[in-house]
C-alpha cells in the first residue's frame, strides 16, 4: 500500500478530496522534520505550512492511503515542494493501518521564508488544517499549533471571503472549536491571531 504523509491542508478529508478520491486517513507523527509557515512561489498572496529536515523536531499529521496514478495531480498541487520517500521507522503510527506501507511519501519545502505582509497566514487555510486535526481530537489540533514555527503578525482573517481556494464546507461548530483553541494558545511566541467577533 502507498501512503502520503500529510501535515497541512491534506490532514483535512474535504480538502484532500479536491485533488484525489479520499479514503480514511490515519493519525501519525513524523520524526526528523520541523513544520514552518512559509511564503510560496506559486501562490504569492499567501503562506502555507512546509516541513524541512530537523533531527530534533517532529510533526503530527495523517497517513493517507493513495493510488499512485494520482501522483502527477498531487505533485502539481504541491509544486512548491519536493516529494520524498520516507522510511516507516521515521513515523509513530497512532492508528492501525489497514495494510502495511510499501512506500510512504511526503512533501518537503524546496525553500522557505517567513510570511510577509503580501503573503500572510490565511485564517481560511489554518481553519482547514485545524478542522483536519479536530477529526482526530482536540489535542491533535493543539499539537499542530505547538509544532509549527514562524507564527508572525502577518495574519489575514479571510473567513468571510476566503482566499484559500480549498476552504470549503466550514461549519459553525468547527469554527467555534477552532476559535476556542486559538484563544487558549495565544501565548505562542509571535502568535498574533485576529480576534473574531
Amino acid at each position: 500500500m502507498i501512503y502520503i504523509f500529510g501535515y497541512g491542508s491534506l490532514i483535512d478529508a474535504d480538502c484532500r478530496q479536491c485533488t484525489f478520491p479520499g479514503e480514511h486517513a490515519y493519525a501519525a507523527r513524523l520524526h526528523g522534520y520541523q513544520r514552518y509557515w512559509s511564503g510560496l512561489k506559486s501562490a504569492d498572496d499567501r503562506s502555507a505550512v512546509v516541513i524541512t529536515p530537523d533531527n530534533n523536531a517532529s510533526v503530527n499529521g495523517v497517513l493517507i492511503p493513495f493510488d499512485e496514478s494520482f501522483l502527477p495531480e498531487l505533485d502539481k498541487r504541491e509544486e512548491d515542494y519536493d516529494r520524498v520517500l520516507l522510511d516507516v521507522s521515521q513515523l509513530d503510527l497512532l492508528d492501525t493501518l489497514p495494510k502495511p506501507a510499501v512506500k510512504i511519501y511526503t512533501y518537503v519545502a524546496k525553500e522557505y521564508w517567513h510570511p510577509q505582509s503580501n503573503s500572510p497566514i490565511l485564517q481560511s487555510y489554518l481553519d482547514v488544517c485545524l478542522r483536519g486535526c479536530l477529526a482526530v481530537n482536540e489535542q491533535y489540533a493543539r499539537e499542530f499549533l505547538l509544532s509549527t514555527n514562524y507564527w508572525v503578525s502577518h495574519w489575514l482573517d479571510d473567513r468571510h471571503q476566503p482566499i484559500y481556494p480549498r476552504a470549503i464546507n466550514m461549519d459553525a461548530l468547527a469554527l467555534e472549536q477552532i476559535d476556542s483553541i486559538l484563544n487558549d494558545m495565544a501565548h505562542l511566541a509571535d502568535y498574533n491571531p485576529v480576534a473574531h467577533s
